[in-house]
């Protein structure tokens, strides 16, 4: 991802996705086998992921990878 936007509405799906099952970073950090300060600066849209690190979220929350992929519409001005 290039886009500073795109790399923080993706943080916020993270953190709205994880925030939604009750888990804190570290709790999301020790399932996924990442960082806590990695989870953090993703969250935080301070840091590009890597496709596998994407897939080890979605693994870590239990659910599809889509989910942590926010909607086209979302954050867009009409």
């Amino acid at each position: 991802m290039e886009n500073r936007t795109e790399l923080i509405r993706l943080g916020e799906q993270l953190r709205r996705v994880r925030e939604q099952q009750r888990l804190t970073v570290v709790d999301l950090a020790g399932r996924s086998n990442i960082s806590p300060t990695r989870v953090a600066k993703l969250e935080a849209g301070l840091t590009d992921p890597r496709f596998d690190v994407l897939v080890a979220l979605s693994d870590g929350l239990g659910v599809g990878l889509s989910a942590l992929i926010p909607d086209d519409e979302e954050g867009q001005a009409s």
